[in-house]
């Protein structure tokens, strides 16, 4: 699904290489003709050795008096015409966002940007919302600013166990973020009165059952340009965390409550709102929006869908599908090292789980290397070599490990 007819070959910058997502993003831009720099803080990042990349570099940390010059000299010096930003990026940039606002297919609006950055932001602006429909869908929710709220809340709804959230955008101090979680009401009290130390607004919730599901958006200037939806088989660890199998599939409704909730934001960019979804009971929460690329991207370009080239065609040349491009393929794409084994190790360790349950997941995560039907994140054609680069940097993490325990 190539959208660049023409090779434009603008010169573009995609921070902290080494996550799953930027691996995504430099595979796709470079397939489509684009130049590109990966930059991350690790000499070994998988972005930075992709075939795809033009460039690999090295950068300063993010929280060096040095990271801000080597930006600069980066982008002068070849001449970058777009930045595909990350957290940590916008973050790092935070206070000097107008000088690079340009150069990010993003919104210009520097309050939107980090509000959409937070998860508190983005609850409050839903829960004050006059449009009912985006309270909906939302597990038990409160955003705190005073102590005293708590005694006015009723929780007799609320099912345990509770989680507490602060993060920068609402920081007395620096971009500190916290998630805390209490098994009882009262612990949940006590971490909301310690939190409000730290934090003008902290957001409580309680708990969502089901699995993670996501709606990913690509949307500039109110057009959905491209969209994708995802549901995780396998989370790490087993009882819900990063996304290690998953498979693409559709759910209308779902679908049409992120649309809703990101024109609401005024969101342009890319998206992935994350969700709960219970197949017993049909339902499905609104948990967090990712206002970036998101980790399970490579399912998308495996698939055929670029979302980041479509981003950047039309970024540079406005150029727009006659609809939004949707993907309608079933596949599925597995990050097996270290996603997956901590998958299998997670319930291979819970006592919960039972024997049978344990074996079975044990033998399939050996099984799965050999599944026709299933993708692997790295193993990407015309750049394979990430795979084998990855699998033997966990190994050796794993060898090392072992000796650690035995000495």
């Amino acid at each position: 699904m190539n959208m660049s007819a023409t090779a434009w070959k603008q010169a573009v910058l995609v921070p902290q290489a080494d996550s799953m997502g930027a691996i995504a993003v430099v595979r796709s831009l470079g397939q489509h003709g684009y130049q590109v720099h990966a930059a991350s803080v690790k000499a070994d990042a998988l972005g930075c050795l992709s075939s795809f990349a033009t460039e690999g570099h090295q950068c300063p940390a993010y929280d060096s008096a040095e990271y801000l010059p080597w930006l600069r000299a980066t982008i002068r010096t070849y001449q970058i015409a777009a930045i595909i930003p990350s957290e940590g990026f916008l973050l790092a940039i935070k206070h000097h966002f107008a000088e690079f606002a340009p150069l990010m297919p993003i919104p210009q609006d520097e309050q939107r940007v980090y509000g959409c950055l937070s998860k508190v932001y983005v609850f409050d602006l839903f829960l004050k919302s006059t449009d009912e429909r985006l309270k909906q869908h939302i597990s038990q929710t409160a955003i705190i600013t005073e102590v005293a709220q708590l005694d006015s809340l009723d929780t007799r709804n609320w099912t345990a166990p509770f989680f507490v959230k602060g993060d920068g955008f609402y920081s007395k101090q620096g971009d500190a973020a916290l998630v805390a979680k209490a098994r009882d009401w009262d612990t949940a009290q006590q971490k909301v009165v310690a939190a409000l130390h730290d934090f003008d607004k902290v957001l409580l919730q309680d708990c969502s059952h089901g699995v993670k599901a996501t709606v990913n958006l690509l949307m500039q200037d109110g057009f959905i340009l491209a969209e994708s939806m995802a549901v995780a088989s396998h989370e790490n660890p087993h009882t819900g965390g990063l996304t290690a199998l998953r498979q693409s599939w559709w759910h209308q409704p779902m679908y049409e409550d992120a649309v809703l909730r990101l024109r609401a934001l005024s969101w342009n960019g890319p998206a992935m709102v994350e969700y709960k979804w219970d197949a017993a009971t049909q339902t499905f929460d609104f948990i967090e929006l990712n206002s970036r690329y998101w980790a399970a991207l490579n399912l998308d370009i495996l698939a055929g869908l670029h979302f980041p080239a479509i981003h950047l065609d039309y970024f540079f040349n406005k150029t727009k599908p006659a609809q939004a491009i949707r993907l309608t393929r079933i596949i599925r794409a597995r990050h097996a090292l270290p996603a997956d084994f901590g998958y299998m190790l997670s319930k291979v360790r819970d006592p919960e789980v039972t024997t049978p349950a344990k074996l079975k997941s044990l033998l399939g995560f050996f099984l799965y290397f050999l599944h026709p039907g299933i993708y692997s994140d790295l193993n990407y054609p015309g750049d394979r070599k990430l795979a084998w680069l990855n699998t033997k940097a966990f190994m050796m993490e794993l060898i090392r490990s072992c000796v650690n325990k035995l000495s």
